[in-house]
């Protein structure tokens, strides 16, 4: 697994304790009103860790970003004809210097950089999308595996767990069998799109989009996963120019900052990412949401 940085850091207190001044509650942790709904409880535990990584992994990415940027005007300041800017590298003789330039040179070559390490960060932050996704579908089937353990090739599996209950021999047993059908699960279900598996986690588990909310649904949030994919995909594959189905999703009105245009250049910026740290901030509010309401709470009405 990755490094998760944490930048944020969050605090959790009951909401009738006496805690004065507080930041403002981005995440609520349910207490499930029946034994069928501890996953419920579960999945919002993990939403505040989730919002820091988030957070934290675009802010690695912004820092990176503000560091070529700050390298690019420290040496356009400079004497533009001195020589200074090294770059060494490993050969089999030892470490070695493969470039050396003026600080023209340097500040041009930091410029240059920035798009590539934009389109990196975008990858990192589909790569979060994606775990995100998969982890808050897997602790539902972890409490609910009967939906992926149906039909007669599962159907010692569902010995297993039936044995599991009573016998720790095949409890051990159905736990090692489980994880295995687990991976093989994800694996497949990562050929379907990342924005059809978030639909099958919110039909499967029963969620709805917040009865709140009058400007974004279940499926313009799924729409919204695939238009990142869309972006990551065209990147990943050396696509030079916008395609349709990006400039397609950049015309929508829940596209965030995506300005594509159908055959220009594909150039991703540090606002795209931003968009996209925005979208999953919200998108992780609108599922506590839709949590809340699953678990058969009320949301109070705006007034």
């Amino acid at each position: 697994m990755k490094n998760k940085p944490d930048f944020i850091g969050h605090q959790k207190f009951t909401i009738d304790s006496s805690i004065g001044d507080v930041p403002p509650i981005d995440n609520f942790i349910i207490e499930p009103k029946n034994v069928e709904d501890a996953w419920i409880k579960e999945s919002t535990e993990k939403i505040g860790e989730w919002r820091s990584y988030f957070r934290s992994s675009y802010m690695r990415w912004a820092l990176t970003l503000n560091g070529l940027h700050v390298a690019k005007e420290r040496y356009d300041s400079k004497k533009l004809d001195s020589v200074g800017f090294t770059i060494d590298s490993l050969r089999q003789d030892g470490l070695k210097n493969i470039a050396l330039w003026d600080m023209k040179t340097a500040a041009k070559n930091h410029e240059e950089t920035i798009p590539m390490i934009a389109a990196w960060g975008l990858i990192d932050l589909y790569s979060c999308i994606e775990e995100f996704i998969f982890e808050f579908y897997k602790i539902f089937l972890n409490h609910n595996p009967d939906s992926i353990i149906k039909g007669t090739e599962f159907s010692n599996l569902r010995h297993l767990r039936n044995e599991a209950v009573n016998n720790i021999e095949s409890k051990e047993m159905w736990k090692a069998a489980w994880e295995e059908r687990l991976e093989s699960w994800q694996r497949k279900r990562l050929y379907d799109g990342l924005n059809k598996v978030f639909l099958a986690y919110t039909n499967v588990a029963g969620l709805k989009t917040p009865s709140i909310y009058t400007l974004s649904t279940i499926e313009t949030w799924a729409e919204t996963i695939k238009g990142i994919s869309e972006l990551r995909n065209c990147f990943t594959h050396g696509v030079e120019t916008v395609t349709k189905e990006l400039a397609d999703f950049s015309s929508k009105p829940h596209s965030m900052l995506f300005d594509f245009e159908e055959g220009k250049p594909l150039n991703i910026e540090l606002k795209h990412l931003q968009s996209v740290e925005c979208f999953l901030d919200q998108l992780l509010t609108a599922i506590n949401l839709s949590l809340i309401e699953r678990t058969g709470y009320e949301l109070p009405k705006s007034s």
